[in-house]
């Protein structure tokens, strides 16, 4: 600023504007003091105020941070509740899984039994109308042998055939006999009443009843003439029909055996369809039977678990230490309201049942006379537990036999898995050394498996741990991308050592890998493909592999025995390929 003498001085107004002596003006205030006091509005400062005051209200509400700790706890709670009820789930699911498998291999061989069956059946219906067959065509030769025998004889009679002839000769004989008998009585009635006459002397009645009487003895001499002539006949014709009866008697006796055998094989067919009837009775029974204990057991653990109640259990004396836990539950410990609650197995309501039979029966007993049939109703009830008490068993027993075999097959599966994880879990280690050594580490990183649950190793997992040179512990999932890719070609050697495959394709497993590291793997793969590898038993115990290799980097592919490359025929629009062996270019 210019004064009066003409001298330049430094100058700050009141707004804060600084004029230097060349005359340049900084810094300063657009509006002053009252623009800044109406930047803020009234309405505005008071919504701020309320919108705070809202918020504190709304914090004060909020619960402590005591409470929200309990309720996070709670909830993991939960949560786990939750993770347990869903492995029981599984298991379950697992089992009847497997109890279907069963019982669908135990229908299919049912099913074909009972068509084997079938066509036994019908094997034997056709054997049994060609015996019917034989029969008849063994009777009719027999009718026709006795009249070819009987021919001569039956056209000398003037009957059609023999048979004809007996059943005349029987009604002729029979009406002999008849009159035989008729003339007899007469007689004795003739002579009682010439007893009669002689008694009242008339002599002329006597003489009557003489000639009567001298005529009916000539009757009667001639009579028995014709019966001894008709005997003689009869005795012959006696004799052939004896021997016809022999052979006949000869052909029945083959024909009873074929209907025994018949009936025999009938029974065979009943009692074998009877039999097949019972066994799918007795399994839909079974089936039902364990699918309502099933779900009421689900209902009660399920409701257990959400009202966080602890069941008391025992200990199962069948439980093997490499069979899965099923928890036994113990009832003993409950309130006699909840054990009047519970339902007792079939074996028991039996037992209950007949107990309170005999009560009601004795009280009876007690109250009005004796029954007179009380012993054969007690009788038929002891029958009938009796066939119960057999069925039982016998379901018992199945019952225990699949529980043998389940547990043999649990811990065959068992002793596989242990077997195949240990070698594994042996392998790894050296197997991860030779992929991560180097000159400056020649002791490698370290790698090993574990499993969470030893005992039971289906229901948990198994952890995977590797160790990189020169790295401290810490997670798989902390490592980087290289080290990962490493450490899963080592679990994927390891597992290939306890049953080697054919041959490796390994499709592009260096795209997350440094030079050092290919050339790593490269050299590992080269050790294990080369040809003293097939051939020979490596230090570890495995045998050498075949691969293929799928790879774009040059410090991998230029170890191979052989390449193979891919390439677009633009003139045909296919995709073609070329061969290069390398065997005569390695260096020695």
């Amino acid at each position: 600023m210019l004064s009066w003498s003409g001298e330049r001085f430094k100058v700050v107004t009141t707004d804060g504007i600084l004029l230097t002596k060349a005359g340049t003006m900084t810094g300063g205030t657009t509006g002053g003091m009252e623009a800044k006091s109406n930047k803020w509005d009234d309405k505005k400062v008071e919504g701020l105020k309320k919108k705070k005051q809202e918020l504190e209200s709304k914090l004060e509400t909020l619960p402590s941070h005591r409470e929200m700790h309990l309720k996070e706890s709670e909830m993991y709670g939960k949560i786990s509740g939750l993770d347990k009820k869903r492995k029981y789930a599984e298991i379950d699911e697992k089992n009847v899984k497997e109890k279907l498998a069963s019982l669908e291999k135990e229908k299919k061989n049912i099913v074909e039994e009972v068509g084997r069956i079938e066509s036994e059946n019908r094997k034997r219906d056709a054997i049994i109308k060609k015996r019917a067959g034989e029969i008849k065509m063994l009777e009719k030769r027999i009718n026709e042998i006795v009249d070819r025998i009987y021919g001569d004889f039956s056209k000398s009679v003037g009957v059609e055939n023999i048979r004809v002839y007996e059943e005349k000769q029987l009604s002729v004989a029979k009406e002999m006999v008849e009159k035989r008998v008729a003339l007899s009585n007469q007689i004795s009635k003739l002579k009682c009443q010439l007893e009669y006459e002689k008694r009242q002397d008339m002599e002329s009645q006597v003489l009557q009843l003489k000639s009567s009487l001298t005529a009916l003895n000539e009757e009667l001499e001639k009579v028995k003439g014709r019966e001894i002539h008709v005997n003689q006949e009869k005795e012959k014709i006696s004799l052939e029909i004896n021997k016809l009866k022999e052979e006949m008697q000869e052909l029945k006796s083959k024909l009873d055996e074929y209907e025994k055998g018949t009936q025999e094989w009938n029974k065979k067919i009943s009692s074998t369809t009877t039999n097949l009837t019972k066994v799918n009775r007795q399994i839909n029974v079974k089936e039902t039977q364990i699918e309502n204990l099933e779900s009421r057991k689900r209902d009660v653990v399920e409701k257990c678990d959400l009202e966080q109640i602890s069941l008391p259990t025992i200990s199962d004396p069948m439980e093997t230490e490499s069979s899965t836990h099923i928890p036994v539950y113990d009832f003993s410990q409950l309130d006699r309201s909840l054990q009047k609650d519970m339902r007792p197995t079939e074996r028991e309501k039996q037992e209950a049942d007949f107990k309170h039979k005999m009560d009601a029966l004795i009280s009876d007993i007690e109250r009005t006379n004796p029954n007179l049939k009380a012993l054969d109703q007690y009788e038929a009830l002891r029958e009938k537990e009796r066939l119960m008490t057999e069925a039982f068993e016998a379901a018992r027993k199945e019952e225990k036999e699949i529980a043998d075999k389940f547990n043999a097959v649990k811990d065959q599966r068992y002793s596989k898995f242990m077997t195949a994880f240990n070698h594994i879990s042996s392998n790894i280690n050296k197997i991860y050394k030779q992929l991560t050594k180097s000159n400056t580490h020649q002791m490698g990183g370290t790698a090993y498996l574990n499993l969470e649950n030893e005992d039971d190793p289906y229901l948990h997992g198994m952890k995977y741990t590797v160790m990189p040179p020169t790295k401290r512990f810490r997670d798989m999932e902390q490592l980087s991308g290289g080290e990962k890719t490493v450490a899963a070609l080592a679990l994927l050697f390891a597992i290939h050592s306890f049953k080697p495959s054919p041959f490796f394709i390994l499709d592009e497993v260096d795209a997350a890998l440094d030079n050092l590291n290919v050339a790593k793997v490269a050299q590992f793969i080269q050790s294990k493909s080369c040809q003293g590898a097939r051939t020979d038993q490596d230090d570890d115990g495995s045998f050498g592999f075949q691969s293929i290799v799928i790879s774009l980097k040059d410090s991998f592919y230029d170890k191979a025995e052989a390449l193979v490359g891919v390439y677009r025929d633009s003139e045909r629009s296919c995709s073609r390929t070329l061969t290069f062996d390398l065997t005569k270019y390695r260096e020695n």
